[in-house]
């Protein structure tokens, strides 16, 4: 079944229920539109409730985002400056809110190049991925003929902006054309989220206040599948691990940029790892990289939303993760949401705690509130009154 059909015929069938102007279908009970009633409608013979259609959609869309509320926080920890930073596109392509979180090394380059362009290329995948379906032109220019399934647009949009850094990198300035960054990047809609990510940043839902990691970090260090996993991949292209880093250096095993750990890069990093005298010239000349041990490959997770259940999400970096375990956070947060502070106020305060437990790294949050303004009124009443004498509560 044709997948934009799909998707456009779901969004109607709710909209539908609001709005007694649109037509209705005779050929089925749902409310929605058949397909070839569908096909009717959006054709250039009635352009003009082709138009309507375009304009709805978009209403309901900005409807729809218009009540997420969100924050972010941004804070240097004992570093020399400051090379996190965060993206956030409220009414983003395909009805999707985009928030995403960098992480940079070895300089902030990477960080703010990536900041700036991620999201521009984020489009440019959605448009090659939507070559292929049925859409006539109006709907391409509304940004309404999107794929369905973004799995491999956000793995072909990771790797054609790390392409895009690599070549930009090399234009920049000695201390800057080594750097490398993380990121984790989450689309939100109505239905669900997708979480892609490169490197040890992480995301997190709060389902019936209960956390969920969305992500996995990749690093060399520790135990676990994921850690197994790492290892086994970067031995196989050639590399190796030492102290917790790949090839003795860098911490994690996933990143962007890093231009010594990729292609022709590689040559520089046996050269210079000699130079400065992390190997000798026998043990550089053993090496035979058969692939780059780093790579921006991102893990992709989908996860449905539940109404009335899933709360509210979190996207930071390790400055976090580091001193704050999932569930230490999502309590946290789940305390000042139910206390009436807003998303904006959460992230700050998060960011701060870090601090506050002394972080060795910097931070960048963002907090995503999936509940509403509202619910969180009517929740914080009941934990109110759930309480009794002193704060103890009630048996």
């Amino acid at each position: 079944m044709d997948r934009q059909y799909v998707c456009t015929r779901q969004l109607w069938t709710r909209w539908i229920e609001h709005d007694s102007t649109l037509p209705r279908c005779v050929h089925v009970t749902s409310g929605a539109l058949c397909k070839p009633c569908f096909r009717g409608f959006v054709a250039g013979s009635v352009s003009r409730r082709q138009e309507e259609l375009s304009s709805t959609i978009e209403k309901a869309t900005l409807e729809y985002k218009e009540n997420l509320r969100w924050g972010t926080a941004e804070q240097q920890g004992p570093r020399e400056s400051m090379e996190d930073a965060v993206h956030v596109v409220e009414n983003g392509r395909c009805g999707f809110f985009f928030a995403s979180v960098f992480d940079g090394h070895a300089g902030y380059a990477a960080a703010q190049f990536l900041q700036k362009n991620l999201y521009n290329v984020f489009n440019e995948m959605i448009d090659t991925h939507s070559l292929g379906l049925d859409c006539n032109i109006a709907e391409r220019n509304e940004g309404l003929c999107c794929p369905l399934h973004l799995h491999g647009v956000l793995t072909d949009c990771y790797a054609r902006a790390d392409s895009a850094l690599l070549t930009w990198l090399a234009e920049q300035s000695e201390d800057q054309c080594e750097s490398g960054c993380t990121a984790t990047t989450a689309l939100v809609c109505n239905d669900r989220i997708i979480v892609a990510n490169v490197g040890d940043s992480r995301a997190v839902l709060c389902r019936n206040g209960e956390s969920i990691d969305l992500s996995t970090e990749h690093r060399v260090c520790g135990r676990g599948p994921a850690v197994g996993s790492e290892i086994a991949r970067i031995k196989s292209a050639g590399g190796w691990i030492e102290e917790g880093r790949v090839c003795g250096i860098l911490a994690v095993s996933r990143a962007f940029g890093d231009s010594n750990f990729k292609g022709e890069g590689l040559k520089r990093l046996l050269a210079q790892g000699t130079e400065d005298g992390y190997w000798d010239d026998s043990f550089a000349s053993s090496v035979t990289f058969t692939a780059n041990p780093v790579i921006a490959e991102p893990d992709v997770f989908e996860i449905g939303l539940l109404s009335g259940q899933d709360e509210f999400l979190i996207v930071a970096t390790d400055g976090l993760w580091d001193v704050m375990s999932s569930k230490e956070v999502v309590k946290v947060a789940r305390s000042d949401f139910l206390q009436g502070r807003h998303p904006q106020e959460v992230a700050q305060r998060l960011a701060s705690f870090a601090l506050k437990r002394y972080t060795a790294d910097n931070v960048a949050v963002v907090v995503i509130d999936l509940s509403g303004e509202e619910k969180w009124k009517m929740d914080g009443e009941k934990s109110k009154g759930s309480k009794g004498l002193f704060g103890l509560w009630k048996s």
